[in-house]
């Protein structure tokens, strides 16, 4: 199955075994206000890189027709309920965008899936992977295009059989 990794995190800064090694480097919405780099990281750094990861999930669903992701393996950190999130819920493309910022600032977790089409993982340290065999060339040369944002081949280990 096709993996690959979507995130803020230039491959140049990899080890030889994929392990990033910049340590000054900001992992969530929690490190705002702290100083990277001899800068501090402001909110509006922030939101412009997380609406870049939003926008590969877009990119992904928009070029696979997907109008609709399910919501799965649920943790709610907060007991929010806007969404009225629920395990295995479906959840409209109006209201990814939401999600994923929800997601992305920690304040739930869950998998993203498009059946019999493709997943969408995020890990710790504000990682975010596709999963599937509808990751076409096309799509993730459409998602290569999104400034700042990196997309890399990757194995994830969990997923094989």
């Amino acid at each position: 199955m096709k993996s690959i990794r979507v995130t803020k995190y230039n491959p140049q800064n990899r080890d030889e075994k994929g392990h990033y090694t910049l340590v000054d480097e900001w992992i969530s919405i929690s490190d705002v206000g702290k100083t990277y780099h001899g800068q501090i990281f402001t909110m509006e750094q922030y939101l412009a890189t997380e609406e870049k990861y939003i926008q590969a999930v877009e990119v992904l669903m928009q070029k696979t027709s997907v109008n609709h992701l399910k919501l799965l393996d649920l943790e709610n950190h907060s007991h929010e309920t806007a969404l009225n999130l629920s395990e295995g819920k479906t959840i409209p493309i109006s209201l990814i965008r939401e999600l994923v910022k929800m997601i992305l600032r920690e304040v739930v977790w869950g998998r993203l899936v498009a059946e019999n089409q493709f997943e969408i993982h995020f890990g710790w340290d504000y990682y975010m992977y596709f999963v599937g065999e509808s990751l076409t060339d096309d799509i993730i040369e459409e998602l290569r295009k999104i400034d700042g944002l990196y997309v890399e081949d990757v194995r994830l280990p969990y997923l094989e059989e």
